[in-house]
């Protein structure tokens, strides 16, 4: 397991939540950064950390898709 964080960012740049949590592996986190955006609605993207490295990030457009 490994640790990642996602950050909820709002259109305006705040980061008005965050949520840790441990993952299998990046596809592990992937989806849960899809379930992140779709469920705050004020969240436009999630970004993915593993320590002090952002992966990746997850837009609402990319998740609806």
């Amino acid at each position: 397991m490994q640790v990642f964080t996602f950050f909820c960012v709002e259109s305006d740049g705040s980061v008005p939540r965050f949520d840790v949590t441990p993952c299998l592996d990046e596809n592990a986190a992937r989806r849960r950064a899809e379930e992140l955006v779709g469920v705050h609605r004020g969240c436009d993207t999630v970004e993915v950390w593993r320590g002090a490295t952002m992966l990746f990030d997850v837009t609402a457009r990319q998740a609806a898709a």
